[in-house]
């Protein structure tokens, strides 16, 4: 009996060992951690005591903090960095290391207090004073340049917040320091520089300011390539930027209005002034893309292209600019036929084409990122193969016409 009852502890033993072991790899981590080069600054605009705790007692005071000053939060648990803004009390890195505050105590901004002397000549009808962000007054401005002290950015870290305008401190002599947030200010206005010269398509009014009415009194900017000065680009959460360009006219720098339908602009405009024989009907589009909706089909003509860009050209025609695409055109018109094809320059060739893994294969000899999707697209091993036509395209490219597993195709090697 005494050796079963030895038996049985011994074996309650191993499974309470063994369930024990089994436990461990299902301990809870603890989070982890964020790094302290990722922790946001806060800007405090009142006085805020320092406690040594969370629970910020008064007893657990152990300092305090002046108002106008940033400072930056200490390393919180990782997976709570997006409840940051609506904390009530955070840990803050101070001379005396890690300390709490307690946000309800003051008034504070997220961000970094930037201290800078700068002028800010605001051009809205009116401009609210608040004596803190959003804390607002009875006071506003009209259209005038004030001097700022310190600048705060509008937007607060980890929200879907894009704008790039900022709460300003100026110094008034009527009212002493106070805060604005002006939407529509001179300096904001930086042109950023343009990658060579860009098109414009429609006659432009011209804007002293983005954002402005337009100058009635002075002409429109005309259809042309034209070098640009420089560029704003609008960005706001939910709709597409909206495009400014700074441009040289009779009376001085002024801003047109490309809208959003170019997106971020395309550029690199390339001058020319040659002239283009387009022996088939073609098409006029608004920008240099396919997947524009063109104008209907005109008749084979010889047009004057005072821009490029790819396999783009610019042109006037009933004093708009539009875009045409002479090898896209041509190459769709081309038939297989070898007769007919020779009127687009197409010829007989017996050459021997070397292909690789980067040639293509296509039905007719253009290939357009815009309209072709994978499966259009013949590919190749390494081979040799025999053409029996060539044509050189208008874009300056050779394409070749072999016979495939796949029956004819036009081939780029």
């Amino acid at each position: 009996m005494r050796t079963q009852r030895m038996g049985l502890w011994l074996a309650a033993a191993v499974i309470f060992a063994s369930t024990s072991t089994l436990a461990l790899p299902y301990a809870k981590a603890e989070p982890e951690m964020a790094e302290q080069s990722v922790m946001p600054y806060i800007t405090l605009l009142d006085d805020f005591k320092l406690y040594k705790s969370e629970q910020t007692r008064s007893s657990e005071v152990i300092g305090a903090l002046n108002g106008l000053q940033s400072v930056q939060l200490a390393p919180i648990k990782a997976n709570e960095m997006m409840n940051i803004t609506i904390m009530n009390k955070v840990p803050v890195t101070t001379w005396l290391g890690t300390a709490w505050i307690n946000l309800k105590e003051g008034a504070y901004k997220y961000g970094q207090l930037e201290w800078k002397e700068e002028a800010v000549t605001l051009l809205q009808p009116e401009t609210e004073l608040y004596g803190a962000p959003m804390k607002s007054t009875a006071y506003k401005l009209g259209p005038q340049q004030v001097q700022a002290v310190a600048s705060l950015p509008v937007c607060d870290p980890f929200t879907s917040c894009y704008s790039m305008d900022k709460w300003y401190l100026i110094r008034t002599s009527w009212l002493g320091d106070k805060w604005i947030l002006p939407y529509h200010y001179a300096e904001k206005y930086k042109a950023s520089p343009v990658e060579g010269y860009i098109s414009i398509e429609e006659e432009q009014e011209v804007y002293l300011y983005p954002d402005d009415e337009p100058l009635k009194d002075e002409p429109k900017v005309k259809p042309q390539i034209i070098k640009p000065a420089g560029k704003y680009l609008r960005v706001s959460r939910m709709v597409p930027p909206w495009l400014w360009y700074q441009v040289e006219t009779e009376k001085g720098l002024r801003w047109i209005s490309m809208g959003d339908s170019r997106g971020l602009g395309f550029e690199n405009v390339e001058p020319v002034d040659q002239k283009l024989d387009l022996p088939v009907p073609f098409q006029y589009y608004i920008t240099p893309f396919s997947y524009e909706e063109p104008s209907p089909a005109v008749e084979p003509q010889t047009v004057q292209a005072l821009g490029r860009r790819g396999d783009w050209y610019f042109v006037l025609t009933d004093g708009r600019g539009r875009w045409i695409n002479p090898a896209m055109e041509i190459a769709a018109r081309i038939t297989g036929d070898l007769e007919k094809d020779a009127e687009l320059g197409v010829r007989a060739s017996s050459k021997q084409v070397i292909l690789t893994a980067q040639s293509v294969g296509l039905d007719k000899p253009y290939l357009d990122e815009g309209r072709f999707s994978g499966d259009d697209i013949l590919t190749f091993t390494s081979q040799v193969a025999t053409a029996s036509r060539v044509w050189n395209s208008p874009n300056g490219e050779t394409w070749y016409y072999i016979h495939t597993w796949r029956g004819a195709k036009w081939v780029r090697p």
